[in-house]
């Protein structure tokens, strides 16, 4: 741009001389006028368009709109403005494929935090907690020790092999016993591995486990399409795996800062509520997978996604167990500085957008609040709501 004005003042210059140096044949003043200002305007122009020429390259995010020009508490559905995020060069084909998956649940959800965000609330936050429930507490000492060599060869894709004969324990009941912890304390895990066994029936009847073993699935199905019978290989799970893993810490990397404690769990929220819409369809709807990377879950897919998100943002969360209106159901517990709160993604998605009123219903909710909305939490459950109220963006 820069060149083609430069090349335009000299060629007007040019002109100029012609017309000066022979007034015999050009009488018109006007034009010697005319010329002249043209010349004047174009190397100003040049001189304007003399700054470095990535100025006018350079990506920028596409933002509109202010944090600053909208404010809690809202009288009515505020205007979200559109974001986009930066461009950006990938690293490598599986940061790319992630992006493709989740950057337009991050979009969404940056662009409802800029406006729904909330200087009421506090920025103290509490650190994750692996096992706020407790569900490892009560394990025996053999029953933890199959569980730490579950985790860890389930992390490296390893073969699991434990045997019966001169096992330590009741491998039977240890069996039973790690199923919990390694469902909810490893969602992105139990995505695609669990444990399996090998027993024996004696003549009275009783079983006896011979074997424990690993059972990797396909995480883009459920845990009967196994590597081991055939239905995919170890290279495409520890592919689908890595996969869920670029997911959830893109979603955390490309988390606005500054936020307060409320609003990063506001955040995550909004990008599952984004990504994932409620269908018991799909063989993978109890997992994160299915909720961050098919976008298809139940409210177990949606828990164990959140309870990820929040261990990759360092935000204590746990679990919940209940029967809303009278069927079995889960959700999540989050920690503010006046206590834990009830966090319930699956309904959320169902009463609306992110940014509207309907929507809060169910998130950053006391005891009382979910017990007079019909959730009817579990009376043994080991994490209780203690909150005291956060004021949501609606309520003043």
């Amino acid at each position: 741009m820069r060149g083609v004005l430069k090349r335009t003042a000299a060629a007007v210059a040019l002109i100029l001389t012609v017309v000066t140096a022979v007034p015999a044949l050009c009488s018109c003043s006007a034009l010697l006028d005319a010329l002249n200002e043209i010349e004047s305007a174009v190397n100003g122009l040049a001189e304007v368009t003399s700054a470095p020429e990535e100025f006018e390259t350079s990506p920028k995010p596409v933002t509109t709109g202010s944090p600053h020009e909208q404010a809690a508490p809202f009288s009515r559905t505020p205007e979200i403005p559109a974001y986009r995020l930066p461009e950006e060069q990938f690293d490598d084909d599986l940061e790319k494929e992630a992006a493709g998956i989740i950057d337009a649940a991050i979009e969404k959800a940056v662009a409802y935090v800029n406006v729904m965000r909330d200087a009421r609330h506090s920025f103290e936050a509490f650190g994750f907690e692996e096992d706020a429930n407790g569900f490892k507490t009560g394990l025996s000492a053999s029953a933890a020790e199959l569980y730490g060599k579950a985790v860890e060869s389930a992390l490296r894709f390893e073969r699991l092999n434990v045997e019966g004969d001169g096992y330590a324990g009741d491998l039977k009941a240890d069996y039973f016993a790690v199923h919990a912890p390694l469902t909810y304390v490893h969602p992105d895990i139990a995505s695609y591995f669990t444990i399996d066994v090998r027993s024996t029936i004696d003549v009275d009847g009783n079983s006896h486990y011979r074997l424990v073993f690993d059972r990797y699935f396909d995480p883009e199905r459920d845990g009967n399409a196994t590597e081991r019978d055939g239905f995919v290989t170890l290279e495409e799970i520890k592919h689908r795996a890595g996969l869920l893993d670029r997911v959830v810490k893109r979603v955390v990397r490309l988390m606005p800062e500054g936020l307060s404690a409320y609003d990063m769990y506001y955040y995550l929220a909004a990008v599952l509520s984004e990504k994932t819409v409620y269908d018991r369809r799909p063989e993978n709807c109890f997992t994160a997978y299915g909720a961050l990377v098919t976008g298809k879950a139940v409210c177990e897919g949606y828990t164990a996604a959140y309870y990820l998100l929040c261990r990759e943002a360092g935000l204590w969360c746990a679990y919940r167990d209940g029967h809303p209106q009278g069927q079995g159901h889960t959700w999540n517990m989050v920690k503010l500085d006046t206590g834990i709160y009830n966090v319930d993604v699956t309904w959320c998605d169902g009463y609306g957008k992110p940014f509207e009123k309907e929507w809060y219903g169910c998130f950053m909710k006391t005891d009382a609040d979910f017990e007079n909305d019909g959730h009817a939490a579990l009376a043994d459950s080991p994490v209780k709501g203690t909150g005291t109220g956060e004021p949501d963006p609606y309520t003043s």
